[in-house]
């Protein structure tokens, strides 16, 4: 199904795309898909796709809006690492003038070209990359996208760690000096409300962003994030994933929680694959809250989290898809 080699670039990942993303077959992207990575590219769990954002979450999300009809032909990525994102937009949503942005040249290079070049044959899409903080790449321009599509970092770095250095960027953020409410400084949303900020005047009255946020923090606070800055508002999605690289990120919620931070809620995988068993692989929005409220019990803080783990527990957290809708 799946196989790596490495490159002077990174990692070259050749997938199957249909199977990575659950879906019947694929006819806008390339069936095998080749995936160049540098060194700073978040990896795609090509092995466990359980554990892959875009696979776990991002596509799910996206199924269910084309379910509704709903197409995106202005689609823009925040953050894409290796453009996985934009490929199942273009597949799911139709997306045809694709927009992707990412802090590292290197990365934003090699995601335009995992794009382009695994676009199926005789599909017109028109792909431009930018690189940059958030949204700066595209701030002012007269984009009038349809679709924004984020999934972001939470965790600001301690001062003796570098940005630039590997995949830090995939999980921390730098300390940020924007204005920002205390109820997101808190549960350290930071990125996704500046994030929502700069997308408003970009985005299409009735255009949307999608929010891939971790449901580590509660439910009320994720949909705020996006009433506070005047849309609409609501979770679309809500599912579960394993915690990656769990050592790094739980560790690093746990050394925030010492601070006054959260508390920050993560589940054994064995309560998480029960609980959403009864329901579906991915809830709608309208169940969130019986399964916010069936899991209660169950939750672990990122210091309990982080006990858990050392005693051979698989820790996972759940995933919201904020749909935030500019009217």
């Amino acid at each position: 199904m799946f196989a790596n080699s490495h490159t002077l670039a990174g990692t070259s990942v050749n997938l199957n795309a249909a199977r990575f993303f659950n879906l019947s077959n694929t006819t806008r992207i390339r069936e095998v898909a080749k995936i160049e990575l540098s060194d700073r590219s978040y990896l795609p769990k090509v092995d466990d796709p359980r554990s892959d954002w875009v696979a776990s979450v991002a596509v799910p999300a996206f199924e269910v809006l084309a379910q509704a009809g709903v197409e995106a032909p202005n689609f823009c990525s925040i953050g894409t690492g290796a453009g996985l994102d934009a490929l199942a937009a273009i597949e799911i949503l139709n997306a045809r003038n694709v927009f992707v942005t990412d802090l590292h040249d290197d990365v934003v290079t090699l995601a335009h070209e995992n794009i382009v070049n695994n676009v199926a044959n005789g599909r017109k899409v028109t792909v431009a990359a930018g690189v940059g903080d958030l949204l700066s790449p595209i701030i002012g321009k007269n984009l009038d996208l349809d679709l924004l599509y984020k999934n972001l970092p939470n965790i600001p770095m301690s001062e003796n760690e570098n940005l630039y250095d590997g995949q830090t960027s995939s999980t921390f953020i730098k300390q940020r000096g924007e204005q920002i409410p205390d109820f997101i400084r808190r549960y350290l949303d930071e990125l996704h409300y500046v994030a929502l900020r700069q997308a408003f005047p970009l985005l299409k009255s009735g255009g949307r962003a999608l929010s891939s946020i971790g449901g580590r923090i509660p439910l009320d606070v994720i949909v705020q994030i996006g009433r506070n800055l005047g849309y609409r508002s609501q979770i679309l999605t809500f599912t579960w994933k394993i915690q990656s690289e769990p050592a790094e990120v739980i560790g690093g919620y746990a050394q925030w929680e010492k601070q006054g931070f959260g508390p920050f809620r993560f589940y054994s995988a064995e309560v998480l694959a029960e609980t959403f068993s009864a329901v579906a692989d991915v809830a709608s929005g309208a169940q969130v809250r019986q399964i916010e409220l069936s899991l209660f019990s169950h939750e672990m803080s990122a210091t309990s989290a982080l006990a858990a783990m050392s005693a051979g527990v698989s820790v996972g957290h759940t995933v919201a898809i904020l749909e935030s809708l500019k009217p």
